[in-house]
């Protein structure tokens, strides 16, 4: 998998991308119950379900380092997470792109805003690099948070609910000494619409 932001430039892994990337291929009948393919980042393994919901085993998180107020790390791309009383009113464009710049320079991170709704569901917004706006749903954005949220003591769960602008969508994942292993995430991906091109 290839993967190209709203900006042109080639990205580091999109979660939500790959998990439509397995869909497509089930689509042309390349695949069936599993897959596996090689990203930016790596390999990755796939699992589709019934009722469109596929299953992407994302890499191995071995370092999520602490801040006063926000947890930052790499699920294949670059994450700052913060925890927000109101995420709704949050204007996620002019803080995700102030300390997307400020926090991160000329490489950038993702920035998402979380706010918990219950001790295993939460609620995300996120402002994605590349994009340089807000995004209904970012794959490996919500990855962070739940790994950031294990980490801080917001949820005990190895199964974390996160609900998007674009849907909800759930991450298991194993603590290990160092970090987090066997992490899935997990959710729908629905083809709305095909064409053709003609040349």
């Amino acid at each position: 998998m290839v993967y190209f932001n709203a900006d042109g430039n080639e990205s580091s892994m999109c979660g939500n991308g790959g998990r439509c990337v397995v869909s497509f291929a089930q689509f042309l009948g390349l695949v069936n119950e599993t897959a596996t393919f090689e990203a930016i980042d790596g390999l990755h393994e796939a699992r589709l379900f019934d009722n469109h919901i596929v299953s992407l085993q994302m890499k191995n998180v071995n370092s999520l380092q602490m801040f006063d107020g926000h947890v930052f790390m790499d699920t294949g791309s670059p994450h700052h997470v913060e925890l927000t009383d109101n995420v709704d009113h949050v204007d996620v464009p002019t803080q995700g792109r102030y300390l997307r710049n400020e926090l991160y320079g000329a490489a950038g991170a993702n920035i998402n805003f979380v706010q918990s709704q219950t001790a295993s569901v939460f609620k995300v917004r996120t402002y994605e690099r590349g994009v340089e706006d807000e995004t209904l749903s970012c794959g490996t954005g919500v990855t962070a948070v739940a790994l950031a949220m294990h980490k801080t003591g917001q949820t005990q769960s190895q199964e974390v609910t996160l609900e998007t602008p674009g849907g909800s969508l759930k991450v298991s994942f194993e603590p290990t000494p160092q970090g987090y292993e066997n992490i899935w995430l997990t959710g729908p991906a629905v083809q709305v619409f095909k064409g053709t091109i003609v040349l």
